[in-house]
């Protein structure tokens, strides 16, 4: 990165009695600069056989695990969780890249932790023009008057600055995602283009559409046929939530977490009672159930 111009840029957008680099960035390039070092150690011939072992391919359970667990102390709200959770993610992220860095350093296909550091700022900078930007920029700057106007200037520059436009839109969808939140990317995407219903309402028909043919599907006893439905369903629940402008993934995590609350209770009052957890104590879990609602 050009040094001086991520320099500047800072310096313009901090004000001009703030210095670029002030002391809680010295502690905070400090803490980093402790992990890394941790990082490298741990990897050294001196270090842990565990982490020695690992691969960049090995790591990706733990990247998504930490990931999952950062969200679900960050949906917690509690602050020290939260620190935790984070923690092990910038963790997680330093020794991958830690990886990469020593196959460049022995000719294989790397690259410098400073390499991945200076290229997520140089794409901030230049995501953000009507922040760092200059004259030029002020018109832009003037048009943002909310998140929203400033998706479709961060499309324009991936597409026009970056060189990231490819045959489908969907193509940026990354292919690991799980299906839940796949769908709802494809949807944002096919939405930017203008494929979108043109209120709830709409997506509400398609999902109850949707539905009648699961039953359809359901009445003729071919498996295939039905589990093909059934997607389709889904992925019009999918649409129908989202434009109702919740997240899906955040809601369907958060009634995951409602019902393990939940249930739990009932399990623990069978288990109180003495009762068995099965058909025919249905009638008295739908009461726990209950209790638990009206509780938790």
């Amino acid at each position: 990165m050009d040094d001086a111009l991520e320099k500047s840029c800072v310096l313009k957008a901090r004000g001009n009695d703030i210095l670029p680099f002030d002391g809680k960035s010295e502690r905070a390039a400090a803490a980093f600069c402790r992990l890394f070092e941790l990082a490298r150690i741990l990897r050294s011939k001196e270090g842990c056989p565990w982490d020695r072992e690992q691969t960049p391919r090995s790591m990706r359970s733990a990247l998504i695990e930490e990931t999952f667990e950062t969200v679900d102390a960050v949906s917690e709200g509690d602050a020290e969780h939260a620190k935790e959770e984070l923690g092990d993610l910038f963790f997680n992220a330093t020794l991958v890249c830690t990886m990469f860095d020593e196959y460049g350093q022995e000719g294989g296909q790397g690259f410098s932790v400073e390499d991945a550091l200076d290229g997520v700022c140089q794409k901030l900078i230049r995501r953000h023009p009507h922040v760092f930007g200059g004259q030029k920029e002020a018109a832009v700057k003037e048009a943002l008057h909310s998140g929203k106007d400033v998706l479709p200037l961060w499309d324009k520059i991936k597409e026009d600055v970056e060189g990231r436009k490819s045959d489908c839109v969907l193509d940026s969808v990354p292919k690991e995602y799980p299906p839940l939140l796949k769908a709802c990317k494809y949807q944002k995407k096919a939405s930017k283009k203008g494929f979108v219903w043109p209120d709830a309402d709409g997506a509400l028909c398609k999902m109850e559409e949707e539905l009648s043919e699961v039953k359809s599907a359901l009445s003729e006893g071919d498996a295939s046929h039905l589990e093909e439905e059934c997607g389709d369903f889904l992925f019009s629940a999918v649409n129908y939530v989202r434009m109702l402008g919740v997240d899906p993934v955040l809601a369907l995590n958060g009634a995951n977490k409602k019902f393990y609350s939940r249930f739990s209770y009932v399990q623990k009052k069978c288990e109180e009672l003495g009762l068995s957890q099965g058909a025919e104590n249905l009638e008295r879990m739908k009461d726990f159930w209950n209790e638990a609602k009206a509780k938790l």
